[in-house]
């Protein structure tokens, strides 16, 4: 038995419904394409310029070349990303760098912050490094572990004007002062 072929020549100016199947051996050049429902691309989908409104589900790794641009902020994990703030909902952060991590602030001035409440700061003042206990009357202490044992090293008091209190003794100009 021949099987018969049927050619369809459509009307680019009419719409059609009703096609159960459509199977194309060529190229679909339209100007736009409205699909409402599934679409399941076997191979690679090429495309220039992708908007979803809704959200994307991927069974696998995605990959990306170019730059991601999140306005809404990113979130990997328990990790959100969003303007100038990175932030963790629970456990510890630990960054791990196979190099050096580097501090870099212009403004010359790094926070030291428990719960938003500020304990002291590292800044530059001239050529000087300043360590600043912010706390009123907080001290700054110099701890070390000393054969299994931790000490305090040195105290400096500031309640009573950066008083400084030597654990063991000091060496001034090759005397030793206990």
């Amino acid at each position: 038995t021949a099987v018969a072929s049927k050619a369809v020549i459509l009307d680019s100016n009419k719409d059609y419904t009703g096609f159960r199947n459509i199977t194309l051996t060529g190229e679909l050049d339209a100007g736009s394409l409205d699909v409402s429902g599934d679409i399941d691309v076997d191979g690679t989908a090429n495309l220039d310029v992708v908007d979803i409104d809704g959200a994307v589900d991927m069974a696998s790794t995605l990959a990306v070349t170019g730059v991601v641009t999140a306005n809404a902020g990113v979130v990997v994990d328990n990790i959100t990303i969003d303007g100038t703030t990175i932030a963790l909902s629970s456990g510890n952060l630990t960054l791990d760098v196979a190099g050096n991590i580097n501090l870099d602030a212009d403004g010359g001035s790094i926070s030291l912050k428990d719960g938003g409440a500020s304990f002291g700061t590292l800044f530059k003042s001239s050529n000087n490094l300043i360590i600043y206990s912010t706390i009123s009357d907080g001290d700054i202490k110099f701890q070390g572990n000393d054969g299994g044992s931790d000490i305090t090293a040195l105290t400096l008091d500031m309640s009573n004007g950066g008083f400084a209190t030597f654990n063991k003794g000091i060496q001034l100009g090759g005397n030793l002062v206990r």
